[in-house]
């Protein structure tokens, strides 16, 4: 039996049903990126040690070794740990974020939608919320909103609204990744989660088409022209890297 649907596999989904196979069968490597995310998510929420390895780099012997005497931690290194100790302690610092990331922190939900075996795990599940904390580059209100839609958050958040029936509202806590690490919180509309819903609904229903046919297509299946646009643009005619 396949494992419980997760928001991860519809989104790779949105891209396409090749994507979206190798999202449900193949684990995700963690960038430094998410590695960091997940301390700052761990040290907040106390689910999970955090540790700096002292050492130059994560890797031989004594990294092993380090490893093996800490199981239960997650480890980056000295500089990445430094790093998010500071963003959870902004984080911390935000009277304003922290009303929102009172509540269960990152508990697992099995539910069922459109007859499929779901799963979901909200950042925090309030009695009348669900909460997501990201990390980011740029939390400034201006850009964020349009990295939140390139990464679908408002169907991240949706789906975890599926999952938690109770749930009124959605917020997103923000923290960027660089110094001085400002937090934004955002309430994600009505409008985004009615379209995140929409676009969790086409997914689902390609990832219930595609595993019953047991095809799984890449973008195309048909010879694409490659014209130009029609606006003038002007060409880079640089040294490239391609065959």
């Amino acid at each position: 039996m396949a494992d419980p649907i997760r928001f991860s596999h519809l989104r790779a989904y949105g891209r396409s049903p090749m994507h979206g196979h190798h999202a449900r069968t193949v684990e995700a490597e963690q960038t430094v990126a998410m590695q960091r995310g997940t301390a700052v998510h761990a040290l907040l929420f106390g689910n999970r040690r955090v540790l700096g390895y002292p050492g130059a780099t994560r890797r031989g012997e004594k990294f092993d070794a380090f490893v093996a005497d800490n199981p239960d931690a997650e480890i980056l290194t000295m500089t990445e740990f430094e790093k998010a100790s500071a963003m959870a302690e902004a984080v911390r610092g935000s009277k304003l974020a922290m009303q929102y990331l009172d509540g269960e922190s990152e508990k697992t939900l099995l539910f069922k939608w459109y007859e499929q075996d779901c799963r979901a795990t909200p950042d925090v599940r309030a009695a009348r919320f669900v909460t997501e904390l990201k990390t980011t580059a740029d939390a400034n209100p201006g850009r964020f909103q349009w990295y939140a839609l390139r990464m679908q958050y408002h169907a991240q958040l949706a789906y975890q609204m599926i999952a938690c029936k109770e749930a009124e509202a959605a917020f997103i806590v923000a923290v960027e990744s660089s110094a001085p690490f400002p937090v934004t919180v955002y309430q994600v509309t009505e409008r985004a989660l009615l379209a995140g819903e929409k676009s969790l609904s086409l997914w689902m229903e390609t990832l219930i088409g595609c595993e019953k046919s047991g095809a799984y297509p890449g973008y195309c299946e048909s010879v694409v022209p490659l014209d130009l646009p029609d606006d003038d643009v002007e060409l880079d005619y640089g040294d490239g890297d391609a065959n």
